[in-house]
């Protein structure tokens, strides 16, 4: 089952294409401007290197949010064009889940901040002992100040949030609450593919004249 999944939530985003549970090809979108420029033209360049076609194509999966306005908006109407063209499921995948999957087999709460700016995070709970986390609290927008209050020991926290937060909740937080490692925290498409297996497979698809990104707050 070929899925082409679409990440571009946060400021560097990604492309995947995956054959069932194997990556076939991962592609970063980090230069600026890259969803403007290098989008589609990543998409043709991860068929050309395969050998897949876009006919091959089971579905199309796509970061939804929160996260970055502009992205977002491009991501989705690009996921949207694809799927509706080929007429195949589409596939919405919650971001925040897609970063809590990349610390799987985690026995303890995993909790995840990205970064809402104007002095705010966006926040999401979730439990994740095995590789598909299940969401306790969220997404939530709220200021950072009051982040603490969420938390409790032993719990990890992962998320681009905590990279631009850094010294606001290295003062705030406790050391008993851990940090993902630093490569851990940005979400990727290939976690997005994996994500959207399970949820092709359970019939969780989305209309693409419906489907809406997830914002939390109005564009800045």
């Amino acid at each position: 089952m070929l899925i082409l999944a679409l990440d571009t939530a946060t400021e560097k985003g990604s492309l995947a294409l995956a054959e069932g549970d194997r990556v076939l090809m991962e592609y970063g979108l980090e230069a600026h401007g890259a969803y403007l420029t290098r989008l589609l033209p990543g998409v043709e360049a991860i068929f050309n290197r395969t050998g897949k076609q876009p006919a091959d194509l089971a579905a199309v999966a796509v970061s939804v949010g929160p996260g970055n306005f502009t992205g977002l908006r491009i991501g989705l109407a690009t996921a949207k064009t694809l799927a509706w063209s080929l007429k195949i499921p589409l596939v919405p995948v919650p971001t925040m889940e897609v970063l809590a999957a990349q610390v799987p087999w985690q026995p303890d709460p995993i909790g995840v901040v990205m970064d809402a700016k104007r002095g705010e995070v966006f926040w999401g709970l979730f439990r994740g002992p095995e590789n598909r986390p299940r969401l306790l609290e969220g997404p939530l927008r709220m200021a950072v100040g009051e982040l603490p209050g969420r938390l409790h020991a032993p719990m990890v926290l992962t998320g681009p949030g905590l990279e631009a937060h850094h010294d606001t909740l290295t003062a705030l937080l406790p050391p008993e609450i851990a940090w993902a490692p630093p490569d851990l925290r940005l979400p990727r498409a290939a976690t997005v593919a994996r994500l959207a297996l399970h949820r092709l497979e359970s019939g969780q698809t989305a209309n693409p004249a419906q489907l809406v990104p997830t914002y939390l707050r109005p564009a800045l």
